[in-house]
């Protein structure tokens, strides 16, 4: 009788050798569990996906999550739970539109095989009908002692000893495995073993998606097939692109798609004949020879719990046949417990800590009984490179903290490691690994942009390890509520007294900041009153308030540049909308935007570039773009102070030099109540401190400032990020506020010297 042997890849590859070693004739099919329960229900495909993404607006993951529920779901059956009822109504919908794919030939072609399950832990009670196999796991004693080590560090220095002392004793390399290897060992094992000189094949599990070979064809969507070097990625892309064949390139899916493909599909790796292997404790059968190292045996990650978060959660698993939470969980135990009991070499170990968290054991330790070891093993004579840099922790250790480590002395008195010298310059980070973790769409702002442009190093820091402290200041606050207020001020039945009640009641204040509140709640008043005055004098008489603004900048890789303006004051005539962009500022305003030619003061350009590109304004024509100022402390000496609290209120920046345009926006505009040092007579013309931008040069600035964008943004993707602070003029912009310096250890030849701006002749020419 014809066998079905129903395991993962490699449990088929290890019974395939076994049968070849037999030289006996075995009529067997091998599927795995995905294959299997696709033909015995059904599968689905891209089309499946599109089609819920585009009907119903699901995202990528949601789309997934449905479609791997519906195995489980009865199309003729009245479920008494919505979330079950919503999903027989996505099936017999998938099902209507031939979107599910069934093989009714499956069923009466396994009636008359032998299905044998192997190595499957981790089956539904759904699978185990569709299988006609129940996952029986005995209970077993586990006689193997544990060791605890302080570090992960300490844990794997243990294994590589071990290692050397099994290979001394005559044990094959390829006779040793490690298993439970979370991504926390990945780079410490790799670290370590090289210092030993012990080969390993480590899968870091990369995917294609940062491969140079795919962000170039996304850029180009083109494929160079004459290089040869290029063939093994190339055919991992055509595959893809013909999977995705039957949806419209031009659909905004199709990418998304397509990104998901790419970042699901692993680069092929390279390894070595003879090497210590890592395995998977779940899908691989260890001989009885083999030497095995489980390390990592600690809580949540040996045996993993499972929590009752999925969309199917256990309220509703009586309507359905799936196991519920736990059961699982108390399963889970019993199998790893049964996993290790089979292996005859085993060695086990835990550790308490990595560089960036405490662990605890494993619970099933205390359960089983297990003995827990503690050993110092530590052998110096086998690794100089890991010596010196162990010498190097403990001279830190000394000089910071005055810690005499252990071995100290020995160490300091064998090696010469030239301790405090180092090259601070940025070295560069795993491109795979880097686009991999982007979150996507990458969007940038303004500000980041600025942070790149002030200093690379700066931007990774922030942007990238994200370790910028967001404090949540006083200051902060309030200009959250002039926003705020500001935003609704014209709103019909808006109440002042109620508004600013129910935000101030929303925070615990201190008596100082109470105290302060009374003279910024008389400012914000005034502001108010000195807004509605101005109004009067323009004739644009609608605004956007805190508008966001969005533009793609590459659809292919998923960037974005956004922006929130807080004011754009509009007149619609037709077609035509007529608008000026104003910015609230808190303290003295700098209108100069010729620092723009390195990227840098490109605030007010940006409003531009995105209301020109974003397609949210009609037919936008330019009137100007200013800033204007808020929380300004007036000084209490002037004699006129009246005059000077009118003058920072006026907006401050650059109007379009066309007269009938200004006219509308500034009725006061030939000696402007409105705009800083706007005047204007017939005979002379515009004063020469108007600060004005004529239809040639804002098109100039946008174009530059569009450029710009795009060029920060393909440096950012490719991840130059080298330690280079600006100093414009004599003004070295980015250290001096930089939260940062404590981490880039900058040198002088780091910094780079900007020319000042005096004009803006660089629009449109080469920088």
């Amino acid at each position: 009788m014809e066998k079905i042997i129903v395991c993962p890849n490699e449990t088929k590859l290890k019974i395939l050798e076994e049968l070849n070693n037999s030289n006996e004739l075995h009529s067997i099919k091998f599927m795995t569990k995905n294959e299997y329960i696709n033909n015995y229900f059904f599968s689905y495909n891209d089309n499946a996906i599109y089609y819920l993404m585009n009907k119903y607006n699901f995202n990528l993951d949601v789309a997934k999550v449905y479609l791997n529920n519906l195995y489980v779901i009865d199309i003729n059956k009245d479920y008494n739970n919505k979330k079950l009822l919503f999903l027989r109504d996505i099936k017999k919908e998938l099902i209507d539109n031939k979107l599910l794919v069934f093989n009714k030939l499956f069923k009466d072609y396994i009636k008359d095989k032998t299905i044998e399950v192997s190595n499957y832990y981790d089956l539904d009670k759904y699978e185990e009908l569709a299988l006609n196999y129940k996952l029986d796991i005995p209970k077993v004693e586990i006689k193997n002692k544990v060791l605890e080590f302080t570090t992960i560090e300490e844990e794997i220095n243990y294994v590589c000893i071990k290692i050397i002392e099994l290979l001394n004793s005559g044990v094959d390399i390829n006779k040793i495995y490690l298993t439970n290897v979370s991504n926390d060992y990945l780079y410490i094992i790799k670290n370590l073993f090289k210092y030993y000189n012990i080969p390993i094949n480590i899968e870091f599990n990369d995917t294609i998606y940062g491969n140079k070979i795919v962000q170039d064809y996304l850029l180009t969507k083109e494929l160079d097939l004459n290089d040869p070097s290029k063939n093994s990625i190339n055919k991992k892309i055509i595959n893809i692109l013909e999977e995705l064949s039957s949806i419209d390139e031009e659909d905004p899916i199709y990418n998304k798609l397509l990104i998901d493909k790419l970042k699901n599909t692993k680069s092929d790796s390279i390894l070595l004949d003879n090497a210590v292997n890592i395995r998977d404790l779940y899908k691989y059968e260890f001989m009885e020879d083999d030497h095995v190292f489980l390390i990592g045996f600690n809580q949540d990650i040996l045996p993993v719990m499972r929590k009752d978060i999925e969309y199917i959660t256990d309220s509703m698993k009586d309507e359905v046949d799936m196991y519920k939470t736990d059961y699982l969980n108390t399963r889970e135990k019993n199998i790893v417990s049964y996993l290790l009991s089979r292996i005859n070499n085993l060695y086990l170990s835990y550790k308490l800590n990595t560089p960036f968290n405490s662990f605890y054991r494993s619970p099933l330790i205390n359960e089983l009984s297990i003995d827990v070891d503690h050993i110092d093993n530590d052998n110096w004579s086998l690794s100089n490179t890991y010596n010196k840099i162990r010498l190097g922790e403990m001279l830190d250790y000394y000089y910071l903290y005055g810690e005499k480590k252990k071995h100290l002395k020995e160490l300091n008195t064998h090696y010469d490691i030239n301790y405090k010298e180092f090259d601070n310059n940025f070295t560069g980070i795993n491109n795979d690994t880097y686009l991999k973790n982007l979150p996507y769409p990458l969007r940038l702002s303004y500000t980041s942009i600025n942070t790149y442009n002030e200093c690379r190093f700066k931007y990774y820091i922030n942007y990238v390890l994200k370790l910028n402290i967001y404090e949540d200041s006083f200051a902060a606050y309030i200009g959250s509520l002039y926003h705020k207020i500001l935003s609704i001020y014209l709103t019909p039945g808006f109440d002042f007294n109620r508004e600013y009640t129910k935000y101030i009641e929303e925070k615990e204040l201190s008596l100082k900041e109470k105290i302060l509140l009374v003279r910024i709640r008389k400012d914000l008043e005034n502001f108010i009153e000195v807004l509605k005055k101005q109004q009067l004098l323009t004739g644009y008489d609608e605004a956007y308030y805190e508008k966001k603004f969005t533009v793609p900048i590459s659809n292919d890789i998923s960037i974005e540049f956004i922006g929130y303006i807080d004011k754009i004051m509009y007149y619609k005539n037709m077609e035509d909308t007529y608008y000026s962009i104003i910015d609230y500022k808190t303290g003295t305003i700098d209108t100069n935007i010729e620092p723009m030619k390195y990227g840098l003061h490109m605030q007010l350009p940006a409003y531009l570039y995105l209301i020109n590109f974003s397609k949210e304004i009609s037919n936008p024509i330019f009137t100007g773009i200013y800033y204007q100022n808020i929380l300004y402390d007036y000084p209490t000496w002037s004699k006129n102070i009246e005059k000077d609290i009118k003058d920072k209120y006026l907006l401050k920046g650059y109007s379009t030099d066309k007269t009938d345009i200004l006219e509308r926006f500034d009725s006061t505009y030939t000696d402007s109540e409105l705009i800083k040092s706007m005047k204007y007579s017939d005979d002379k013309g515009f004063s020469s401190y108007t600060k004005l931008i004529n239809d040639e040069t804002m098109f100039d600035l946008i174009k530059f400032t569009k450029n710009k964008i795009e060029e920060n943004a393909k440096d950012i993707v490719s991840a130059k990020f080298d330690i280079d602070p600006k100093v414009y003029g004599n003004d070295n912009i980015s250290c001096k506020f930089c939260q940062y310096k404590d981490l880039c250890y900058m040198k002088p030849d780091n910094i780079k010297y900007l020319e000042k701006q005096d004009n803006l002749d660089f629009l449109g020419g080469d920088e």
